[in-house]
């Protein structure tokens, strides 16, 4: 049995370990109690079905975690009985420290049991399903599904796993009406060990995420370093003249880069079918904040005269943070990489390729491939448009002796959507 949830903005839910983090993905036992909150009468017996299973796996993708105020807090108006009713105003009562830790989720989070419900219980459960309407705190909406059948995860329980999750066992449905009843917060369910089903040694890329945006309708790659740069010049418009350094890069400092999603589904042509805001290590939380709230809040971008519409990303390979990130040992470009330098002498192209990807936070790579053709269904390197005239381009395959970590951005104008790679295995099933 599958259960998909699909968030209809950000997502908030606190950590029950760190109240100021965000819980992501939402531990089983958070969906088990959202099913409790919305059950009829009739449905709730069925509940008890989803105690006597193992634990599911969850799929999922990334979150961008958003923190509002001075380190996550911000102080907020007390809903405490007051004695004087011209107290009663919100500006006239006390305020105490809260935290609200919020998440943009990258697509839906799946909990799959490997087995199916009997008939009864699966009906009582889709309807129970049917009912949910949020997922965390009252203002993260949400919106569930339930099917039968399985699918892949890339979170599955293991003994000795790193990821904790709590999970209802038997007895949780009366452990939280008798709760309810005594007017008492639910008690902690127990935790189980999840581990990743790729979980292994690689290297962490100098990046932390995407904010990835849908357009409404495709740009010729070609124009990608266009298209990029029209991205960032309408979040810099959003955010005035007090744009953070990590959102204009007018500093020796990591900061934002903004790239080109095209479509290389089996079936795509390649055509640019989103855009994204790259997100650097290690990068101030309000700084980040207000850049994120800055793309979300843009509609449209003007290319050329002409505006493309913005919208939500949807389920397509090619707007998953994950195709893109997933760490792999071989990398091919999908858009042409710019030199830093023209070869010179003995320093040939692919010499210039490698120690580019050691000056964007990447090991050296063990060979480097160097073409005027991709060998994506991507159009030649020449047919490209830079944004500034001069310097040298090609497509290029990177290979590393172990697993790194992206997006893989690499070259002089990596941070315009040039020289953006692709895993090797970023079509395969798992995702």
């Amino acid at each position: 049995m599958k259960l998909s949830v699909e968030f209809l903005g950000l997502y908030g839910a606190a950590d029950v370990t760190a109240r100021k983090k965000v819980e992501w993905p939402p531990h089983p036992d958070r969906v088990y109690q959202a099913l409790v909150d919305a059950a009829l009468p009739e449905d709730r017996p069925a509940l008890a079905w989803i105690e006597q299973q193992t634990p599911p796996d969850v799929d999922c993708g990334s979150a961008v975690e958003l923190q509002w105020g001075a380190e996550g807090c911000t102080f907020v108006p007390t809903n405490y009985p007051i004695k004087n009713p011209a107290d009663a105003l919100p500006e006239f009562r006390n305020k105490q420290a809260r935290q609200f830790p919020m998440a943009v989720p990258e697509g839906p989070v799946s909990y799959v049991w490997q087995a199916d419900p009997p008939p009864s219980v699966f009906e009582s459960l889709h309807r129970t399903v049917a009912r949910v309407t949020h997922l965390g705190r009252s203002d993260s909406l949400a919106m569930l599904a339930l099917e039968p059948g399985s699918a892949p995860c890339r979170w599955v329980p293991q003994d000795k796993g790193n990821h904790p999750m709590r999970v209802p066992r038997p007895g949780r449905l009366q452990q939280l009406d008798r709760a309810f009843a005594n007017e008492q917060r639910s008690p902690i369910a127990p935790q189980v060990r999840y581990g990743h089903v790729d979980d292994r040694q690689f290297v962490a890329g100098p990046w932390e995420g995407m904010v990835v945006m849908r357009l409404s309708k495709p740009i010729a790659v070609e124009h990608v370093a266009l298209a990029a740069d029209a991205l960032r010049r309408a979040v810099l418009s959003r955010l005035g003249d007090t744009a953070p350094l990590i959102a204009h890069g007018h500093a020796a400092t990591p900061h934002m880069a903004w790239v080109g999603l095209p479509n290389l589904s089996d079936y795509g042509d390649g055509t640019l079918i989103g855009l994204a805001m790259v997100i650097p290590n290690n990068c101030d939380p309000l700084e980040r904040a207000h850049c994120i709230a800055a793309v979300l809040q843009i509609s449209h971008i003007m290319l050329a005269g002409v505006r493309f519409n913005l919208t939500q990303p949807t389920a397509a390979m090619s707007l998953h943070e994950r195709t893109w990130s997933r760490p792999a040992r071989r990398w091919v470009s999908a858009t042409p990489v710019v030199l830093d330098r023209f070869p010179k002498g003995t320093v040939t192209a692919e010499d210039i390729v490698a120690q580019g990807c050691v000056r964007a936070g990447y090991p050296l790579p063990t060979r480097v491939t160097w073409s005027q053709t991709s060998d994506l269904a991507m159009p030649p390197a020449r047919e490209f448009r830079l944004r500034k005239p001069g310097g040298l381009f090609a497509h290029a395959v990177l290979e590393f002796d172990q697993p790194v970590q992206g997006p893989m951005l690499v070259g002089r104008e990596r941070y315009f959507g040039l020289g953006l790679f692709l895993p090797q295995d970023a079509r395969t099933p798992s995702d």
